[in-house]
């Protein structure tokens, strides 16, 4: 595993992306939905809240999703925090 970061709280782990919004919400329990890709070469997939996926639906045809990402703002989250992130910030919207 080549992309790792030393989480305070669990160690040694492999990373996952999230964007800006779930970043937020971790901590707040606010519920901003939980959507991810199925590609990754990372240890969890890049995940996104409803707001970017709602902005992810409405690029046209042909349109790439490279600004869109950008406009993620994604942060990097070890595995575990990934994975305690999709269990709190999931919803019947996003599963």
């Amino acid at each position: 595993m080549t992309d790792v970061v030393n989480c305070v709280e669990h160690g040694r782990q492999g990373i996952g992306l999230v964007c800006i919004h779930i970043a937020k919400a971790i901590e707040s329990g606010q519920q901003v939905g939980f959507f991810w890709g199925d590609d990754s070469d990372t240890a969890r997939p890049d995940a996104w809240c409803w707001e970017c996926e709602q902005a992810l639906l409405s690029l046209l045809p042909g349109q790439t999703s490279d600004a869109w990402f950008h406009d993620c703002e994604y942060k990097v989250l070890c595995a575990a925090c990934w994975d305690l992130a999709k269990g709190r910030l999931s919803s019947s919207k996003s599963d």
